[in-house]
């Protein structure tokens, strides 16, 4: 999401555009791993193991929606416990 902040200068108040980053913990993992395996190598990083970072992403996307679905139907039986 990108949103507009003041930010305040000695010349005045400056909008900004920053962006803002909602993650679930599995999106969270991928993303600082992938940054690490990515950009701070000095090598082109062959289409094979682009393909293997691929297949790993679809994977933690997966868990990670699976979990969201298991937490969704306890969150839904607990609030039936407590009617």
């Amino acid at each position: 999401m990108i949103v507009e902040v003041p930010v305040f200068l000695a010349s005045g108040k400056t909008p900004i555009k920053v962006e803002i980053q909602i993650r679930t913990i599995a999106m969270d993992f991928w993303a600082s791993l992938e940054h690490e395996l990515m950009y701070k190598v000095d090598v082109d990083v062959p289409a094979d193991i682009r393909k293997q970072l691929k297949d790993c992403a679809k994977t933690i996307a997966d868990t990670d929606e699976q979990m969201q679905e298991i937490h969704k139907r306890i969150s839904l039986m607990e609030d039936k416990n407590s009617i």
